[in-house]
């Protein structure tokens, strides 16, 4: 590669970036590495090479427990640390490339050499412009507009660096006693980092997790059900305080399943999956480092497949009781639920006078149009309901002809109309002995499937009906604005080719739009009654002494969260002369690394 300009080198660094963010990391780093041996004395192409073999370290660690890939950590993280202090030389003043050494360094050697960069870096009175010298800056997003907003992340950011670093450092100065001299030694400790640490998510975990550990201790053979209520207690605590949090939310559900509270445990893992914005696991999971996943999104990943795993196994026990513990009477007592009791189940979930839903509202609707389902205009506060599709299509041509063109009357087939369904399939309702209003569910062979396993194996929880309508009127929105751009490349000649693909396009549009923003009476009532059902189910299951009475051994615990002393992570502490050994053998590992 010829030199040119720095204004070229920054192009080409993005470039690198794009590829390296499409999968391409070997091609990328090989790029980067060049692009850095072309260009000795720019700062940006030493730090992009710096932070793509430190991101290939990590992947080499956390992927591979082979030696040879650990080997290739090591000499990655040393190229890393060469690269970035290579930047450092040419721009001391930089907060950005101070805090990816820092990286670096954390990720290499002993945490105080990291804490000292890290330092550095907030320390810096005279910083240049954060942008200058990482490619990096506005290529997957917005990014802060002004100097001064990019000064600010980047100190927020070692600052951030710094903190979990202390925070690291004490969790694994604490798990080290633990290994050395057992959870009775490193409990006051971890009782005082999370003291300490009341904004660290991990550093309150870290009580749970030593207190598990030692009750897990105790005599194998005892039952620790009693026990395991002070670690659910700190873990309930911390989950109140990180609600996004999903390796808090493992950690508690994991727990909850152990002590056979199933629902709250399914609740719990529904919860985590629906997190909108969750934690880096690895800024929260004890120990450091075990959660696999190369970035925070593989991470997520993992925790997800944990969540769905547990959920699987709670439909699998329940599914177990149903079929082999219940009696024919009692798994008939499930099959039909009063309707005022629905309505309070309803009730609890939009606690409001008057209710903004009622169960018999939607019954009345069923009895007066033979339809269980409707649509509203999601371009209005009109409160019709509209039964059948071609009466919204109706209005909205009438009443709404700047968003929704009249045209579009014309060019749909009468069969993309679609009709109301009468039924509520599955179902049926009456009266029970003592003149109470009951759905009853139809006697089938997958019954407990039916009733109890949703998408993807999950139990679905209720909603506000309100918020499902907004969901709704947001959904017809988006694709109302699709078909009108189409509508707006429609020739007025629909003969032609190009015309008839356009107007099919717009008739699938269509048949989407009334699938997706229909609101169905029936999907309203049937999630309440699994969802009332599903508590009634899963508090039988914690009452039933067969149950109950069961006791929780070392070997329970160890099934569900791992034996922590045979799956031994490595603390920081203990890898500190194999730190010391990368540092010494840097040539011979970049030597191997070009030979591959």
């Amino acid at each position: 590669m010829a030199k040119s300009g720095a204004v070229n080198v920054r192009k080409v660094a993005r470039e690198v970036l794009l590829q390296d963010h499409q999968g391409q990391h070997a091609a990328a780093l090989q790029r980067a590495d060049a692009l850095a041996v072309d260009h000795p004395t720019s700062a940006l192409a030493h730090r992009l090479a710096g932070v793509l073999h430190l991101a290939a370290a990590i992947r080499a660690r956390r992927d591979a427990a082979a030696s040879t890939e650990q080997n290739m950590a090591g000499a990655h993280l040393n190229s890393a640390r060469s690269g970035l202090s290579a930047a450092k030389r040419l721009v001391p003043h930089c907060v950005d490339i101070a805090t990816a050494l820092g990286d670096a360094l954390a990720e290499s050697s002993p945490h105080r050499e990291a804490e000292v960069e890290y330092g550095r870096a907030l320390a810096i009175s005279a910083p240049l412009d954060p942008a200058k010298h990482n490619a990096a800056y506005g290529l997957y997003g917005p990014e802060p507009t002004s100097m001064d907003q990019r000064l600010m992340w980047a100190r927020a950011k070692a600052q951030r660096a710094l903190d979990l670093l202390r925070i690291a450092a004490e969790v694994d100065h604490v798990l080290y006693i633990f290994r050395r001299d057992g959870a009775h030694a490193a409990r006051p400790h971890a009782k005082r980092v999370a003291e300490r640490f009341p904004g660290s998510a991990r550093a309150q975990l870290l009580e749970a997790y030593m207190d598990l550990q030692f009750f897990r201790g105790l005599d194998a053979a005892s039952d620790k059900r009693a026990c395991l209520r002070r670690p659910l207690a700190s873990v309930d605590r911390a989950a109140q305080s990180f609600p996004n949090s999903a390796t808090i939310a493992a950690f508690r559900a994991k727990l909850l399943f152990l002590l056979g509270e199933y629902d709250a445990a399914e609740r719990e893992c529904s919860r985590a999956l629906d997190l909108k914005i969750p934690h880096d696991p690895d800024e929260d999971c004890i120990p450091p480092g075990s959660i696999s996943g190369a970035d925070p999104s593989a991470r997520l990943v993992s925790l997800s497949r944990l969540f769905h795993e547990l959920v699987t196994k709670i439909l699998g026990l329940a599914e177990d009781y149903w079929n082999n513990s219940m009696t024919a009477q009692r798994r008939s007592d499930f099959m039909s639920v009063r309707l005022e009791t629905l309505q309070e189940e309803y009730n609890k979930v939009v606690p409001s006078s008057p209710p903004t839903f009622t169960i018999s509202a939607a019954l009345s609707f069923l009895k007066e149009h033979k339809s269980r389902r409707f649509w509203v205009c999601p371009l209005c506060d009109d409160s019709m309901k509209h039964t059948d599709t071609a009466s919204l299509l109706d209005h909205l041509c009438s009443k709404h002809k700047k968003e929704v063109f009249p045209r579009l009357k014309s060019i749909l087939d009468p069969k993309d109309v679609l009709e109301g369904d009468g039924s509520f399939g599955g179902v049926t309702y009456g009266r029970d002995s003592d003149q109470h209003d009951i759905m009853r569910f139809k006697p089938r062979n997958d019954i407990f499937k039916w009733m109890f396993c949703g998408p993807n194996r999950r139990i679905v929880a209720p909603k506000p009906f309100a918020e499902m309508r907004e969901e709704k009127c947001k959904t017809g929105i988006k694709f109302l604005g699709i078909i009108k751009k189409k509508l707006t490349t429609l020739p007025t000649d629909t003969s032609s080719t190009k015309s008839a693909m356009i107007i099919f396009e717009i008739q699938e549009e269509w048949l989407t739009f009334v699938q997706r923003s229909v609101l169905d009476y029936r999907q309203v009532i049937l999630t309440l009654a699994r969802s009332l059902l599903w508590g009634e189910l899963t508090k039988c299951m914690a009452q039933d002494p067969k149950v109950s009475a069961q006791k929780i051994s070392a070997a329970d615990i160890d099934a569900i969260f791992g034996n922590a002393t045979e799956d031994h992570v490595t603390t920081a502490i203990e890898e500190e002369q194999t730190k010391e050994k990368d540092h010494k053998s840097a040539d011979e590992l970049k030597a191997e690394l070009h030979q591959v």
